[in-house]
Order: C-alpha cells, then sequence, then structure tokens
C-alpha cells in the first residue's frame, strides 16, 4: 500500500477540531493541544495542517487566540476531502511492474491487474465521498 498514517491521523485532526468548536468550547484550538491530545508528533501535525490549508478545509490564524479552524462547515467537508488533502494524487497500489517476463501473456496480466487496481481504488474513494464530518459527528453524538 502507498497510503500514509496521515490519512487517518488527519481525519482525527478535522473531527477533534470540529467537534470541540461545534460544542462552542473554542474558536480556533491551538497546535499544541491537537497534537498532545491525538499524540500526534508536531512535525507530523504541521505536515496534516500544512495539506488541510492547502485544499482550503482549516485555516490557521496566529498570535496568543490563534490556532485552527475548520474553514468550511462540517457537513461540506467529506472524508475524501480529507484523503486527497493528504494523498495528493498518490495510488493505493504500486502497479509499477519490474518484470523481466516479456510478450503477450504478462503484457496482458499487467494491464488486468492494474484495471483491477484503478477500479478498486475508485470504488474506495466513491465510498469515501459518501461521508461528512457533520454526519461522523452526529453518529459520536448518538
Amino acid at each position: 500500500m502507498s497510503y500514509s498514517l496521515s490519512f487517518s491521523k488527519a481525519l482525527l485532526v478535522v473531527i477533534f477540531v470540529s467537534d470541540k468548536i461545534r460544542q462552542g468550547q473554542y474558536e480556533y484550538l491551538s497546535t499544541a493541544s491537537i497534537a498532545k491530545v491525538l499524540n500526534i508528533a508536531k512535525p507530523t501535525l504541521v505536515k496534516i495542517l500544512q495539506g488541510l490549508n492547502a485544499e482550503g478545509i482549516i485555516e490557521t490564524k496566529e498570535g496568543k487566540a490563534g490556532g485552527v479552524r475548520l474553514l468550511k462547515q462540517p457537513g461540506e467537508v467529506t472524508v475524501l476531502d480529507v484523503f486527497n488533502a493528504i494523498e495528493k494524487g498518490k495510488s493505493l497500489f504500486n502497479s509499477s511492474f519490474d518484470m523481466r517476463a516479456q510478450g503477450q501473456r504478462p503484457d496482458r496480466a499487467q494491464e488486468i491487474l492494474a484495471e483491477l487496481f484503478q477500479k478498486t481504488e475508485q470504488s474506495m474513494k466513491t465510498e469515501l465521498a459518501t461521508k461528512n464530518i457533520g454526519q461522523i459527528l452526529d453518529e459520536m453524538s448518538s
């Protein structure tokens, strides 16, 4: 697999920030508190926040009252949005076969596998697009 653990951590960050702000506990959450509560190393958190910020999912504010908050409503952010912000076009499957075998059958085997991998990844992305952060927050409350 080529996907990183950062995707799962990014989802937790978005859910945590959204939940605390939705509960009215904070306007912005500090990166120090996010790192501590979610047990994410600061360098990893910084990379995650950069990816989420670049995709317009979160915004950051510097200063004493600064931190991180969701830029959009939780219902407007799908799990796929977070995935795309973190994985940036990476493929789930590594399909760069370095086979010494040549010919029609080995070439066809590679084509079949590449097609299967592509369909599988598309199915996964379609499923990720069906769930948004607002739904997750609602499910957490029930």
